[in-house]
């Protein structure tokens, strides 16, 4: 079995400013890896931040300090710190955030190794209906302050922690027919404010094109029941192998 991507879009919080989006996504689905980072409106350069997460996981999947600390080298290369004006030094001092959200399959297990630091959410779908949810089960967790990957090395020590990696990660074993959702948080507290999700997730799983995806996304915010946010999703399937002739 492999997992494929289905579908993918994203919509930008400002959507005559797609450019301003500070959702990444990086995919191989030739090695079945896959990512969404999230970065935080209020950091620095939090976009390239969540590029860089993003990419590096696609990668090395594997989440640590070392690996935490290799993507904060890699993004201090990237500016010239001396080159800045004092407020940007301030800015850049204080650091950009983001969250991290990826996923490895298994595919002589059947099994998808996710981690994700932040509110990023992958959900579980079996027979259109949730099945489970990671990191949160519940869209009233949306609303406390996520722990977030950073450019301050004193912000990750988190990572370092014994418990870290039960924390932020999950294995799931899935089938032919399994559908995994990743999104960003202002989709994820949508999807699963509605207890047991059922007409929202029909229309999630319904969409199949960037303007149906950006359509849905318009009128849930109009409507006042989704957060104006950089808006992502993935959707993964699960599907056999074509036999050889």
């Amino acid at each position: 079995m492999r997992l494929v991507l289905a579908f993918q879009s994203t919509v930008a919080k400002v959507t005559d400013e797609p450019e301003r989006n500070e959702d990444a996504v990086c995919i191989d689905e030739g090695r079945g890896v896959f990512a969404v980072a999230d970065g935080a409106s209020e950091s620095f350069d939090s976009r390239a931040w969540a590029h860089l997460l993003a990419s590096r996981f696609v990668e090395l999947p594997a989440v640590s300090p070392e690996w935490v600390n290799a993507a904060r080298q890699s993004y201090d290369r990237t500016w010239d710190y001396n080159s800045l004006g004092w407020s940007e030094q301030m800015a850049f001092d204080r650091g950009s955030f983001s969250t991290l959200l990826g996923c490895q399959w298994q595919e002589h297990l059947g099994n998808l190794e996710i981690v994700s630091v932040g509110d990023s959410v992958a959900v579980h779908v079996e027979a259109a209906k949730v099945v489970q949810s990671h990191p949160y089960t519940t869209a009233a967790e949306f609303d406390q302050r996520p722990r977030l990957l950073s450019t301050r090395a004193e912000a990750n020590e988190f990572v370092s922690a014994a418990s870290f990696n039960n924390d932020s990660g999950t294995v799931w074993h899935l089938s032919e027919g399994s559908v995994v959702l990743l999104m960003t948080d202002a989709l994820g507290q949508w999807l699963l404010s509605e207890n047991p999700a059922g007409s929202r997730l029909e229309r999630l799983l319904s969409v199949n094109t960037d303007a149906a995806f950006t359509e849905l996304v318009l009128s849930e915010r109009r409507e006042g029941v989704l957060r104006i946010d950089d808006t992502s999703l993935l959707v993964l399937a699960v599907r056999s192998r074509p036999q050889a002739k």
